[in-house]
């Protein structure tokens, strides 16, 4: 055991496989700065080119622990691109169960500790009494190759089907098993595919062709196989099989394990940078949905708040001017009526005038009661524009503006009935007596 972990471990990664996480990553790069461009406008090319994102290579480092302790070496088991099928091997370090392996029932390959089974296979047959579910190499080994029966009665299937799945022939198998320096039966590429359910088989006898001959030439130096603690995982097994079922390069892929390869933590890495940017892309965009929604609304609010404002102005306006009619009626209505209480007043003083220059009587046999003379009335009339106080008893045209803001009494002329006008004084300095004769 301390020999394998102290061995230095190799993974060789099938150049194909290689190929395609670079060109994943380069995808996923190249859209996450276009979408970036498109929506930052700004130039993808350039950008790119920038960031150096035309030549990408796959880098290899070992993870660095953080906490500074020295990490503990892992050990890498190589293993061959498709299944490969039982011969009668054993190995006393690994796992004593027998895995299903495509339906070819061979040996668990995770190395024990303690006691027959790794940690998964003793917790697999721990549900089953303790006898794994395929059985053990020990009761393979009890029987013939091609005569083993699992605990539920199954048989494993003929390698030609297997052969047939992973589209291989029979001269790329023995090439591949030599690469690991296992030996295979020569009765596999022969045996018919074998039904799995119960009966009597059949009496047919078969054919067993001739052993085949190697290739020429000096043999292939076997690779050293190692054993490591993990699992022997058949599809990971089929995955690695197809993708090299095309391509005739070396492929030395290592089993499923707990950890992840340098390579698929980079390539889920720029996964995640491209979900990410395309996250962020959406995001960005929705938000500005939602911003120019924000600004279209408060837009309509702005402008539904100013056609308020406008017609609160313009129904204060009216209201104010509506006021300002009425207070100017009312004023109106108090010069009429003080200027007719005036011009009352003024045909008062006037008749009273008038009385006072007449002469008085020479003698009088006897004092007669005096008889109070009736006022004068005026009224307020308009000629051609302007306003002006007519005697009603005698016609006599007064000046409204001196009666008003004076107090005089300044005779302008006297209304003609006939003509229906005020015949003007040419003087303007004509007595009321004038008017009288």
């Amino acid at each position: 055991m301390s020999a394998i972990m102290n061995f230095e471990s190799t993974v060789y990664v099938n150049e194909q496989l290689n190929r395609l996480m670079v060109n994943t990553a380069q995808e996923l790069a190249h859209r996450s700065i276009k979408a970036c461009a498109e929506h930052y406008n700004f130039d993808a090319e350039e950008a790119l080119r920038f960031l150096g994102l035309e030549n990408v290579k796959l880098a290899r480092t070992r993870p660095v622990d953080p906490s500074g302790k020295p990490k503990k070496e892992k050990v890498v088991i190589a293993r061959p691109a498709f299944p490969m099928p039982y011969n009668g091997e054993f190995n006393d370090a690994c796992c004593f169960a027998l895995r299903q392996n495509s339906g070819l029932y061979t040996q668990c390959q995770a190395v024990r500790k303690n006691g027959d089974f790794c940690k998964q296979c003793q917790v697999l047959a721990d549900k089953t009494e303790g006898v794994p579910e395929y059985g053990t190499i020990q009761m393979r080994q009890a029987v013939g190759i091609f005569e083993y029966t699992d605990p539920k009665g199954r048989k494993p299937v003929a390698y030609t089907k297997v052969m047939k799945k992973y589209k291989i022939d029979q001269e790329k198998v023995l090439d591949e098993a030599g690469k690991y320096n296992i030996n295979i039966n020569v009765e596999h590429f022969a045996v018919a595919e074998v039904d799995s359910k119960r009966g009597r088989p059949s009496s047919q006898k078969e054919k067993v062709p001739k052993e085949a001959k190697g290739s020429k030439g000096r043999p292939k130096k076997a690779k050293k196989v190692l054993q490591i603690e993990g699992d022997d995982d058949d599809l990971f097994a089929s995955l690695v099989a197809d993708a090299n079922s095309n391509s005739g390069e070396e492929a030395v892929i290592a089993p499923k394990k707990k950890g992840k390869s340098d390579e698929e933590k980079e390539a889920e890495r720029l996964q995640k940078e491209a979900e990410k940017a395309e996250k962020e892309v959406k995001r960005l965009k929705e938000k500005e949905e939602r911003e120019a929604k924000l600004a279209l609304e408060k837009l309509e609010r702005e402008h539904k708040k100013q056609l308020e404002d406008e017609a609160r102005a313009a129904k204060k306006k009216a209201e104010e001017e509506e006021k300002a009619a009425k207070k100017a009626a009312l004023e109106l209505a108090k010069a009429e009526k003080e200027a007719k209480l005036a011009a009352e007043k003024a045909e008062k003083e006037a008749a009273k005038a008038n009385k006072s220059k007449k002469p008085a009587a020479a003698a009088a046999p006897a004092k007669e009661p005096e008889v109070e003379e009736e006022p004068d009335v005026v009224k307020k009339i308009e000629f051609e524009g302007k306003k002006y106080l007519k005697s009603k008893k005698s016609g006599i045209i007064y000046d409204y503006t001196e009666y008003v803001k004076n107090s005089e009494q300044v005779m302008v002329g006297k209304w003609n009935e006939s003509k229906n006008k005020i015949d003007f004084n040419n003087s303007g300095e004509e007595s009321e007596e004038e008017y009288d004769m």
